[in-house]
């Protein structure tokens, strides 16, 4: 047992010292060129462009081009009083050609509505694909903090393991001298296997935490993991600021609200654009054609229309259809309002726990030193034979919980921070 912990534990630490540590801005970088997520939030955020130009390009004029070929089987004439005028031309079939052009003059602001829509529908994809960097972000972090974490915890585990089996060894050796009971030196070998389990189960632990980050980032499972444990997140809060200001900076900055504020106004000028529908359309049209048949004087024309309709009446369809959309727009502002509820208790929340874990870790910091003290105490007591077994271990166990709460108050804090960070939009 012994020597398998030992071997299994410096296999998974061996990572730490085999590479260049990794920093969170180089995992974040590292995320945001592969991450899937981001990666179709981005195709969204293009189609929502392409949309926009092809919004913007209903006002341009339109150019087309036609052709046809007629075969008939017998050619068509007249009837007329009895007279029968035969064939009306020479042959069986007709080709035809065209080309036309066709620009819009008034629309009733549909065109205009469209282009404000899609271009708000731009703006939403943006926010969206923002947010989604943010959330990226904020994920590989915790793994990022998971990885250091437990490496803290079997590094913890490791020295618990070590103190304890020199403990056992010195009662060991103490008990074939006769100096102390058979039961301390069991009681030490208990307290010994059980420390050993919990080293397994750290470094367990430890590798699902490194697969889980290389999952994160894209990597094979198996890749090795360095990570720095220098985070260097303190800039991303500004120190000194009260709760309620960094409130308020997370309803300015919150890529979600303004993704919802875009994508009311979107839906308001599309169901602007479905309302134009009742007003009078205009447009131009020009054109040429070109007819190869023997029966006509002349085979090529050219024209000039202006089109004109007006849908006096069509049942209530598109007063109907610009209601829905309205009812969908008061939908999202709705969603915005809750949204906004949400996001303050996050930032409370953060805020929070960033102050406790900052108490938490300087009483944390306090504890270790005394657990320190204490089982060093101890140990003197016992080898003058003034303490009993019971103390010793008992101070071995106060030790390694001390600092397995120093080291979860430390990461908790820096979790907090880029939660906070997270909750304002800063991250």
């Amino acid at each position: 047992m012994k020597y398998s912990t030992t071997l299994l534990m410096a296999s998974l630490l061996a990572g730490t010292s085999a590479a260049t540590a990794e920093t969170l801005q180089d995992a974040w970088a590292a995320a945001l060129a592969s991450h899937r997520q981001i990666e179709a939030a981005g195709a969204m955020r293009d189609a929502a462009q392409y949309e926009f130009e092809q919004a913007r390009a209903a006002r341009l004029p339109q150019l087309g081009l036609s052709s046809s070929y007629t075969a008939f089987d017998e050619v068509p004439g007249f009837a007329l009083g009895g007279i029968d005028t035969g064939p009306l031309f020479d042959g069986d079939d007709v080709v035809q050609a065209g080309a036309e052009l066709r620009l819009p003059v008034y629309a009733g602001g549909a065109i205009s509505a469209g282009i404000e829509a899609a271009g708000f529908g731009a703006n939403a994809a943006e926010d969206n694909l923002a947010t989604v960097i943010q959330d990226v972000k904020l994920s590989v972090a915790e793994h990022y903090v998971n990885v250091l974490r437990t490496e803290r915890a079997v590094k913890v585990a490791d020295t618990y393991v070590v103190s304890l089996r020199s403990h056992t060894d010195n009662t060991r050796k103490r008990y074939e001298l006769g100096d102390v009971p058979q039961n301390d030196y069991l009681a030490a070998s208990v307290t010994l296997a059980d420390a050993e389990q919990q080293l397994l189960q750290a470094t367990n632990g430890l590798d699902y935490a490194r697969a889980a980050y290389n999952r994160i980032l894209g990597r094979p499972l198996t890749a090795n993991v360095s990570v720095d444990p220098a985070l260097d997140i303190d800039d991303l809060t500004s120190q000194g600021v009260t709760l309620m200001q960094l409130t308020e900076t997370a309803r300015l900055e919150r890529h979600e609200l303004a993704a919802l504020d875009s994508r009311q106004k979107a839906l308001r000028r599309r169901a602007d654009g479905v309302r134009a529908g009742k007003k009078p359309q205009l447009s131009l049209a020009g054109g040429y054609t070109y007819l190869e048949n023997e029966f006509l004087t002349d085979d090529q024309f050219w024209m000039a229309s202006v089109s004109f309709t007006w849908n006096l009446f069509d049942g209530g369809q598109l007063r109907k259809r610009s209601a829905a959309i309205e009812r969908e727009a008061a939908a999202v502002g709705h969603k915005r309002a809750d949204f906004e509820s949400m996001i303050d208790l996050q930032v409370r929340r953060a805020w929070n726990d960033r102050g406790e874990a900052e108490n938490r870790l300087g009483v944390a910091e306090t504890a270790v030193g005394q657990a320190t003290e204490n089982l060093r105490v101890v140990r003197n007591r016992y080898a003058a034979g003034a303490s009993t077994n019971t103390e010793v271990l008992d101070g071995e166990a106060l030790r390694e919980r001390a600092l397995s709460n120093r080291d979860t108050a430390r990461f908790e804090l820096e979790l907090a921070q880029l939660r906070l960070a997270r909750a304002t939009g800063a991250l």
